[in-house]
């Protein structure tokens, strides 16, 4: 095995670096980005439906991927997610067989559940009664689960994952799971490392995942920090082993085994983020890394109440994940 990619617990392989999909301009950026970074050599490419550009990827996809074309198909990790809505037992099926249709794929590498909380479906992605707040559906990830597990059974779905969930709630799918997680997908960067959580995957031959892992200063989510690549820890590491900011952080993501998805359109930071591989950051330049985390996480979506107050999404539902702190159990 390549140090480029990890092995999950069914033998399937994972590039650990991949190209995340979200991009809030113009979705021409991103597919433009996405045919850049496979030709560069990225092989891993992660996608959902609520980034609301499968369509527009799928096209691309369409243009590179295939017999003769950029790369075959069986060379390139591609991975999807299941929303919110469509968490009940008889909706998951349908929902990934709209998404390879409109990524022109047959198969997803890697089928992820985005978030713990089931919201009604229906009215649109985020739905709102009239007083604003969000309609919970209260679908169990239990009953989530066990439809993904038949995803598996029906070809559509080489492994499954679960992204923003705690290890209270991964250790309730490990107990009823007759097939395992193989992936969780959470935030992770410097500020905000997710060790303990790391750990207990580790401990479960679950593969971390990190999105964000430069800490998403372009999102309105969180408190406003300076742009964590301009730290200077994190300069002076790069000045003495001669690598950018970028390629620090993305090392020390894979040193502690954990996989990266960046994202960005802009081609010269693409290719940077491909100088990862071929060197190793010492023992002592890992734990000056480990040594900025400040404990706080910048990923958690909110939204904005008739009165212009701002409210987290998911905190009223019974599966808001992040109530509950990693390590103090």
């Amino acid at each position: 095995m390549s140090e480029q990619a990890v092995s999950l617990y069914n033998g399937f392989s994972m590039p650990l670096l991949g190209l995340g999909t979200w991009h809030h301009g113009d979705q021409k950026e991103m597919t433009e980005a996405i045919r850049f970074s496979v030709q560069e050599g990225f092989r891993h490419i992660d996608c959902a439906y609520v980034y609301g550009n499968e369509k527009e990827v799928g096209v691309v996809f369409g243009e590179i991927i295939g017999e003769g074309k950029e790369v075959d198909r069986s060379d390139i990790f591609i991975a999807g997610k299941l929303w919110c809505t469509e968490h009940a037992a008889d909706r998951v099926e349908a929902a990934c067989r709209s998404s390879l249709a409109d990524l022109g794929l047959d198969y997803f590498d890697l089928y992820i559940v985005h978030w713990p909380s089931g919201f009604v479906p229906g009215h649109g992605n985020v739905p709102r009664d009239e007083d604003g707040k969000v309609m919970f559906s209260g679908v169990s990830i239990e009953e989530t689960w066990g439809a993904m597990e038949k995803l598996v059974d029906l070809g559509l779905v080489r492994s499954l994952g679960l992204s923003n969930f705690n290890s209270k709630q991964v250790t309730r799918i490990i107990d009823m799971a007759r097939i395992r997680p193989a992936v969780l997908q959470v935030e992770s960067n410097p500020r905000f490392n997710n060790e303990a959580l790391r750990s207990f995957c580790a401990g479960q031959s679950i593969v971390m995942v990190a999105f964000s892992p430069f800490g998403s200063p372009d999102l309105p989510w969180g408190a406003k920090l300076p742009h964590i690549l301009a730290d200077p820890i994190l300069k002076g590491i790069s000045d003495r082993v001669g690598h950018s900011t970028a390629q620090v952080v993305l090392r020390w993501q894979v040193q502690r085994g954990v996989g990266v998805i960046p994202k960005s359109v802009i081609q010269t930071e693409l290719t940077d983020n491909l100088g990862v591989w071929g060197w190793e950051l010492s023992k002592e330049d890992m734990k000056l890394v480990d040594g900025l985390e400040t404990g706080v996480r910048k990923i958690v979506p909110i939204i904005k109440m008739s009165d212009g107050s701002v409210k987290i999404r998911d905190e009223d539902d019974e599966h808001f994940p992040f109530g509950f702190v990693e390590g103090q159990e």
